[in-house]
């Protein structure tokens, strides 16, 4: 059979992904099981306005290995894709596009047609990371692929709202938000960075008391706060102050009298042991302020600018502008007792980097701890869901749940869920699945809907159930909900992954997904998190382009939970293993004929021949391994497993002990079945790797003689032939030989010691050696003695003598194998000695010149302190490769002097 030289990953990955999408193959519905096990993942949902990065890549790989694997395990499969409308990334978005291009705000455009512009802008530009999935092989069902602003999903999060509001889990009142002053939103905790701030300042405020000389200090890091300040604490426990609770004090600059409180939360360590209490400006101060029943003073708006309340000569500064003037008022009273460096963590908006500024604001808040009581419960009592890996992802899972606060849902945002609620003239709220409803509930037309829209966050979190049909109890509801696995991140188990368990045991009474894998995180090559703004992110789609996407494919499914650096080398070695996988496969397509897979291996299998019982049994140990890795989630495992097995078992041995029976010309019985059972080895090695490398697995099956429609798993016999849908190996422990390994395992040592000796004692290749062996053991001679002919081919031995002992000549490379037999090779007119020994000498001295260096370099502490771990470790290595290997030539050495 013609089959190309080289292996061409593009074309491969353009012909076969477009034919398995055309052909339905992704969809539940190609299974015909009535009976079938069902097995669902749902996507995370990628930004509209995203880019395929390495994160999602290697996510995506890994539901795609969990989704094929189980396919072909004859599962329902379903692999549900979509995307999130992100709510703030993609406003700002357009408002940028709109800016540049037409000079214009969204305010000028107006709300409806600024949104028209927006959805645009999603048509037209957005899901880009949808087509470059497909780049990918992702085998998702793309008919049922969903948006979280599709009509369906809107009506879920309207639902998922009127429902909390009916329950009174949803309220609408004033409370201290996190407020981005760039982006002009309220956000939520997990929507907020905390960054180390290593220059800032800690300032010590004198405020007097009144009626006396004593003044009381307080420190602070935002004075300009001060002005809205309404008490100063301490804590009950601090002697330092205790005649002082209940007095009053004369606030500086706004010459306001605050009292003194006693409170719990005070760390009489901070500071002085005194604290300012500014209610409306600090999430600790408001709720001192709601313990001691305090004003609020809101003296910075959401402009980030001073108000009126904080006095006439600082309404309309910047909140820095002011600090600086609260500073030099404070000093020229002489109130300033010191100002000291200090390193504290400040909040940031995570998306534009701007400094949070609590307010206080009218919003609408979740009781999430309502709503987290049921998941919290199912953890402790079930352990459910499932954590891979346990620790610590489970404990983090559930201490969150157990410190639940209320949940600020609005954005001042206009992409995005619209709250569900309107107003009356009189300012009566009614909240209702439709404006119709609110309509009649009002008994009125006259209503104005809430301007603000959800977090985006709110529908994500009704993700398992709104993507298959929830309000509604439609089939793909009943079937695949709950979900099986859901492979996401480490850092949105906060955002996401607790939110989904939330509304899916409230809603449906059932927990979102059986088990949450938690990827690992790649780095750059130096370790550090890949971003845009440090121009180190690697584009996976590059990296498919130089290397095809089954090598990135298989490296990333290897990471599993690991945090790994990435490295192309690795990608590089994948691509290596991929084009020994062609070349094999392609020799035993061109020594194909006569021959058929699932032929060759009938009969009792003790009568097959010894590298046949063997490679049977290595393919049966590594199925009955690889499939437990997968269940178990072990992706590393499960890919070491068939590299060696492709790589040693199949492609390095099995091919080389069988090449002189498929190479016969003679159309013989014996050499088609030699052919065949080369043939069936190679077609369930390709059905094992398929998951993970799934272009080139597919490109060789599709060449095999013999293939058709009676290879695929019965609940897929109507489909068109095609790997994906076979039935995956199942190991037949049966076939598991102990003694056929072990056997052919001394022939594999035999033949490498021999290989090592050529190469070592610089023997031409196509010299001819006469090999003596020495086997005590009458097995180890018999299992010698059987396979000679094998022996002679591999090693190039125009003679082998092998008996209990051997009388080997002086001058021999001798090396000593396991169960204590010998191997010799006589050395007589092979080489010559003289410009042997003196090459050997010449290599060992440079070896050891090598050495000698990286001793002195690891001896330096100062360089072992310094360099990163993983080059020490690296030099570390090299120094004890380069003993062995001078060990090695001077054992040589030492053979050729005697």
């Amino acid at each position: 059979m013609e089959i190309p030289k080289a292996y061409d990953p593009k074309l491969a990955e353009e012909q076969h992904y477009s034919r398995w999408e055309a052909s339905g193959y992704f969809a539940p519905e190609i299974n015909k099981d009535a009976d079938a096990p069902v097995y669902s993942i749902v996507i995370p949902p990628p930004n509209v306005t995203g880019s395929l990065h390495m994160g999602h890549a290697l996510q995506h790989t890994i539901m795609d290995v969990l989704t094929r694997y189980h396919r072909m395990r004859g599962y329902r499969t379903l692999w549900l894709p979509g995307e999130d409308h992100a709510g703030i990334s993609t406003q700002i978005q357009v408002e940028k596009k709109l800016r540049k291009e037409e000079g214009l705000t969204r305010h000028d455009l107006g709300r409806e047609k600024f949104l028209e512009r927006v959805w645009e802008w999603k048509e037209r530009y957005g899901g880009e990371i949808i087509n470059q999935m497909r780049r990918e092989g992702a085998s998702v069902d793309w008919s049922r692929k969903r948006f979280t602003m599709d009509e369906g999903l809107s009506r879920a999060v309207r639902e998922f709202f009127v429902r909390m509001y009916e329950k009174g889990w949803i309220y609408r009142g004033e409370g201290l938000i996190n407020w981005c002053p760039k982006d002009r939103t309220a956000l939520s905790d997990l929507e907020v960075d905390k960054v180390e701030k290593k220059d800032g300042k800690l300032y010590y405020l004198q405020y007097p008391v009144k009626d006396s000389d004593r003044r009381v200090t307080v420190a602070t890091t935002r004075p300009e706060t001060m002005l809205g300040d309404t008490a100063v604490a301490v804590s009950p426990k601090d002697e330092r102050y205790r005649d002082l609770v209940g007095a009053t004090l004369l606030l500086p600059v706004v010459n306001r009298e605050v009292p003194v409180v006693a409170d719990d939360f005070v760390d009489p360590e901070f500071g002085t042991g005194a604290v300012k209490v500014t209610p409306a400006h600090d999430p600790n101060d408001y709720a001192m302020g709601r313990r001691h029943d305090l004003p609020q003073i809101k003296v910075i708006d959401s402009q980030a600018r001073m108000t009126a309340e904080a006095g006439a000569e600082f309404e309309g500064l910047g909140r820095y502008e002011a600090r600086d003037l609260v500073v030099a008022k404070f000093e020229e009273a002489g109130l300033l007792e010191k100002v000291v460096d200090y390193e504290f963590s400040i909040s940031k908006c995570a998306r534009c980097g701007d400094v949070i500024e609590p307010l206080l604001s009218v919003q609408w808040f979740l009781k999430q701890a309502a709503l987290g009581q049921q998941p919290l419960e199912l953890m402790r009592e079930r352990h459910e869901p499932r954590f891979i890996p346990e620790n610590p992802y489970e404990k983090v899972y559930t201490n969150w749940l157990e410190g639940l606060y209320d949940w600020t849902l609005s954005r001042q945002l206009w992409w995005g869920h619209r709250i569900p609620a309107w107003y009356d003239e009189a300012g009566r709220v009614f909240v209702a699945r439709t404006e119709a409803d609110a309509r009649r509930a009002a008994g009125t037309d006259n209503l104005t809907q809430d301007p603000d829209v959800l977090d985006t966050w709110f529908s994500s979190a009704l993700w398992p159930i709104s993507t298959l049909g929830w309000p509604d109890e439609t089939p793909d509801l009943k079937t695949f909900y709950p979900t099986s696995v859901l492979v996401t991140a480490r850092d949105i188990i906060f955002l996401w992954v607790a939110r989904m368990m939330m509304t899916g045991v409230e809603f449906t009474g059932e927990r979102a997904f059986d088990d949450v894998f938690i990827t690992g995180t790649i780095f750059d090559k130096h370790g550090q998190r890949m971003s845009k703004s440090k121009s180190n992110g690697v584009d996976p789609l590059e990296v498919f382009d130089k290397y095809g996407v089954d090598a990135t494919r298989i490296v990333l499914a290897a990471t599993g939970t690991t945090d790994t650096r990435w490295n192309d080398t690795q990608v590089e070695s994948y691509r290596n293993f991929a084009n020994k996988i062609w070349n094999a496969a392609r020799f035993c397509l061109m020594n194909s004929e006569g021959a058929y897979v699932g032929e060759g291996f009938e009969g009792d299998p003790k009568s097959w021949a010894l590298h046949d019982r063997w490679i049977m049994s290595r393919l049966q140990r590594a199925s009955y391994d690889v499939g437990r890795a997968l269940e178990s989630y072990d992706f590393h495992a499960a890919v070491q497993t068939l590299y060696h097995f492709f790589w040693d078992d199949f492609c390095d041995w099995y091919i080389e002990l069988s090449k002189a029976d498929v190479t016969v010309t003679e159309a013989t019985l014996a050499r088609n079945d030699a052919r065949s059972r080369v043939l069936t080895i190679l077609e369930q090695a390709l059905r094992l790797l398929h998951p993970f490398m799934p272009f080139i697995t597919e490109d060789l099956w599709q060449r095999l003689p013999g293939i058709g429609s009676h290879f695929l798993h019965s609940a897929y016999k109507d489909a068109e032939p095609t790997i994906m849908l076979t039935s995956y190996p199942q190991a037949r422990m049966g076939l598991i030989d102990e003694r056929a390994e072990a056997d052919v395992q001394s022939l594999i040592e035999l033949v490498s010691r021999v290989r090592n000796i050529r190469s070592e004692m610089n023997i031409k290749p196509g010299e001819p050696v006469r090999i003596m062996i020495a086997a005590p053991d009458a097995d180890a001679r018999a299992v010698f003695e059987s396979g000679a002919q094998q022996i002679a081919r591999l090693v190039r031995a125009s003679d082998i003598l092998i008996g209990e002992t051997i009388n080997a000549p002086r001058a021999s490379a001798r090396a000593v194998l396991a169960g204590g037999a010998e191997v010799a090779v006589p050395l007589e007119g092979l080489i010559d000695f003289a410009k042997e020994h003196e090459r050997l000498n010449n290599e060992r001295g440079k070896l050891e010149k090598e050495a000698a260096k990286l001793e002195a370099q690891l001896a330096n502490s100062n360089f072992v302190e310094r360099a990163p771990a993983e080059k020490v470790e690296e030099l570390r290595q090299r120094l004890a490769d380069l003993a062995q290997r001078t060990r090695q030539l001077t054992q040589t050495v030492e053979a050729l002097s005697e």
